[in-house]
């Protein structure tokens, strides 16, 4: 293995044990003797990569947002039916969550969590962006006619609600959590509720 290769290794350990301890202890009842024991690594490389227990932190965090920049790229979603480009950003999330599950009870135990002192980070970004995109679609939708209403916004919080309801469940109860395919189904229904109906042909206009 190369240098590179091993400090990506290290790193990488350092980040996924801090997650762990962050997420079930706490940021300040966690302790950079613990992060590096967890890891199976010596201090120097945790001061070495991150400087400091807040500076993993904001490392893990920064990471998410890279993420979630690459998930809400909104280049692929600028064309198409509107159900078709939110059924795209929303596997797409839903994709990312159940790879980076434990980033996301990260992210939940500090959102929601007492803040204990860890550093401040605008969390309600992730959510007004991500917000914004689907009431951009659905108003789309509404001027092309494909959706139903003349208000997006309660299509955006039916939409954002069946999103946020399969992930959390997931979370807290695994075994009645959702895959694609049921997660597909959920959205089905929605979309059923919401879509304008079909102007009809000439047969049935008869």
């Amino acid at each position: 293995m190369s240098d590179v290769s091993m400090e990506n290794t290290v790193r990488e350990r350092l980040m996924s044990a801090a997650t762990e301890l962050f997420t079930t202890r706490g940021y300040a009842a966690t302790s950079v003797r613990e992060i590096v024991e967890a890891a199976g690594v010596t201090k120097p490389a945790l001061y070495y990569h991150f400087k400091s227990k807040e500076g993993i932190y904001l490392a893990i965090l920064d990471k998410i947002l890279k993420v979630v920049d690459e998930t809400f790229d909104t280049r692929s979603l600028s064309a198409g039916p509107v159900r078709q480009r939110i059924e795209t950003l929303f596997l797409r999330i839903y994709e990312v969550f159940e790879g980076h599950m434990a980033t996301v009870r990260f992210l939940n135990s500090v959102f929601w969590g007492p803040a204990q002192g860890a550093p401040a980070f605008d969390f309600e970004t992730f959510h007004i962006r991500l917000t914004e995109i689907v009431r951009g679609i659905v108003a789309e939708g509404i001027a092309t006619g494909e959706i139903r209403g003349s208000d997006p916004q309660p299509t955006v919080m039916a939409l954002m609600a069946v999103l946020s309801f399969a992930m959390d469940l997931t979370l807290a109860h695994p075994e009645l959590g959702v895959g694609k395919p049921e997660f597909l189904q959920v959205l089905d229904a929605v979309f059923k509720g919401v879509s304008a109906p079909a102007a009809p042909n000439q047969e049935s206009a008869r």
